[in-house]
């Protein structure tokens, strides 16, 4: 093996600058390479990017300077960047329904939500629950509120109690204070004494 010794070489300034340029175009492409732990992590930023996350939310929904609802959830995440913007309420969700004095009408929980933005439509589900100030209760396993006509409904099965009585079927419609309601397919009635 031959070992060449140099002790000192000049190389004119444009041969010393299209050098450099080739040898930081060498060394930028070996060390260019598809880590699938690193794209798999970029692909997460992307699909993260958006996301409005808030915890300990509480929303209030206004008519005229009336308070008519009231949501609380313990997270929120909000996708305005969607084509249809929408909020998901994963950890559960609770509502409150007002008269025009202000008063609670009625109350509601359930284990998810998502709220349509554009369409002014909640999908409530998961172990539903709706509550009157008359004692009455529904319960179901997946509720609509569909707020520009103030009105809740499901074509699921449901079940409501009364103070006399409680109530089975399929399909149900109601004012979204749950006073004044229907149920589309009656396929029970047992009396509470």
């Amino acid at each position: 093996m031959k070992i060449i010794r140099v002790n000192s070489f000049k190389l004119k300034p444009s041969s010393l600058k299209l050098s450099l340029t080739f040898a930081v175009i060498l060394l930028a492409l070996s060390s260019c390479q598809n880590d699938p732990k690193k794209l798999e992590k970029v692909s997460k930023l992307n699909a993260n990017l958006g996301i409005e996350k808030a915890t300990e939310v509480d929303i209030n929904y206004t008519d005229s300077g009336f308070l008519k609802a009231k949501i609380t959830a313990p997270l929120m995440e909000r996708y305005p960047q969607k084509v249809e913007p929408y909020m998901e309420m994963k950890k559960g969700v609770k509502g409150y329904f007002y008269n025009r004095n202000g008063i609670a009408e009625s109350t509601l929980s359930a284990d998810y939500a998502i709220s349509y933005e554009n369409r002014k439509l909640i999908e409530i589900r998961h172990r539903v629950l709706v509550k009157n100030n008359r004692g009455e209760q529904l319960e179901t396993e997946k509720l609509m509120w569909d707020q520009r006509a103030e009105k809740i409904y499901t074509d699921q099965f449901i079940k409501i109690k009364t103070p006399d009585e409680i109530l089975y079927g399929h399909g149900f419609e109601s004012n979204q204070n749950f006073t004044r309601y229907r149920i589309k397919n009656l396929k029970g009635r047992v009396s509470v004494k």
